[in-house]
């Protein structure tokens, strides 16, 4: 090989090098570093969290986040991935009914599912994620038993935005909040034992009586306040719920205003309330609690001050987000980030 040769293909050598070496740096600066500092909320299945069921869920978390010391960012569904939210370090996906549309997991940060209102994921959702924070004790078994990170968190109220703050132009005997958005046995109890069950919610029009409809809508600011004047809650449990013992969410709201509850029989919500929260698998139990409380208000006081303790004490947004951020660490330890 002559002299020229040579020079010729080292000089080749040489610029491929230098190629490869701008590439590596130019890979380098696009990477995006991740604040552990920095937390995204990331909303999935948008219908689930914009109906009066539940008020704004995502701003109690986010706030509480903050008391934490993060800095939050909360993206939801239509834009799951925003570019304020491409450094953050600590995300905390929040599943709806459905799986997410599109998931693409940093790597280089935590990632956390949060399910709620059923006791199950896709294979493919799990292992997408770092670990799993859920609402159903006899899915948090399954998936520690099979090697996840996970989490038990109960769902939790916001003390500051459902409290004792009863009206005397609200009492009323039997009140329900709640869209007939799925099959209700705490509605077809009471209407079965023909009692004076009043209804604020959506889609119950055509499906009732309309003696029963009160309204469909009640303010998140106003919720409270009929909670706590309302004599008697009704309160449902899906049968899904009560099979894998989820507590709804609405259970701690009307316990954090103080109301007094009565719910479809469900074995989690005895076990956190024990007999704070009377139970009836059936409408003639139904039938039989109503009668045994409706002219009792010392006993319903008694009851409802118990729940009251449980739910502001230890089911508080608070101390929700203290357990979840106890897997937050624990995972970022794991990943030595």
């Amino acid at each position: 090989m002559s002299d020229k040769t040579m020079k010729i293909i080292l000089s080749i050598l040489t610029f491929i090098l230098l190629a490869l070496i701008i590439g590596l740096f130019a890979l380098k600066g696009s990477v995006v570093k991740t604040d552990l500092n920095k937390l995204a909320l990331r909303i999935g299945d948008l219908r689930q969290y914009r109906t009066m069921s539940r008020a704004d869920m995502s701003a109690m978390m986010e706030k509480a986040f903050s008391r934490v010391g993060y800095n939050v960012v909360a993206t939801t569904e239509d834009n799951l991935y925003p570019s304020v939210a491409e450094d953050a370090g600590v995300n905390i996906y929040i599943r709806g009914y459905n799986p997410f549309k599109e998931l693409r997991p940093n790597k280089k940060a935590v990632n956390i599912v949060y399910i709620r209102d059923f006791d199950s994921l896709y294979p493919e959702e799990l292992s997408a994620f770092d670990g799993i924070a859920t609402s159903s004790q006899d899915f948090y078994s399954y998936v520690i038993g099979n090697g996840y990170a996970a989490v038990f968190l109960p769902e939790f109220s916001d003390p500051a935005v459902y409290y004792p703050q009863p009206r005397e132009e609200l009492v009323r005997d039997l009140l329900y909040v709640g869209d007939n958005d799925r099959y209700s046995p705490a509605i077809a109890s009471a209407l079965d034992a023909k009692l004076p069950v009043e209804i604020y919610g959506r889609f119950w029009t055509g499906n009732i009586d309309d003696e029963y409809i009160k309204g469909e809508y009640i303010h998140d600011n106003d919720l409270g306040a009929y909670f706590a004047s309302a004599k008697i809650n009704l309160v449902n449990v899906s049968a899904n719920e009560a099979k894998i013992g989820i507590i709804p969410s609405r259970i701690f709201d009307i316990a954090s205003a103080k109301g007094f509850i009565i719910a479809p029989y469900n074995k989690e919500i005895e076990a956190v309330f024990g007999d704070a929260i009377p139970m009836f698998k059936n409408a003639e139990e139904l039938k039989a609690l109503y009668n045994q409380y409706i002219n009792d208000p010392k006993a319903r006081s008694e009851k409802a001050e118990k729940a009251y303790r449980i739910a502001t004490s230890e089911y508080n947004v608070d101390a929700f987000v203290q357990r979840l951020n106890g897997l937050v660490e624990f995972l970022i330890n794991e990943k030595k980030l």
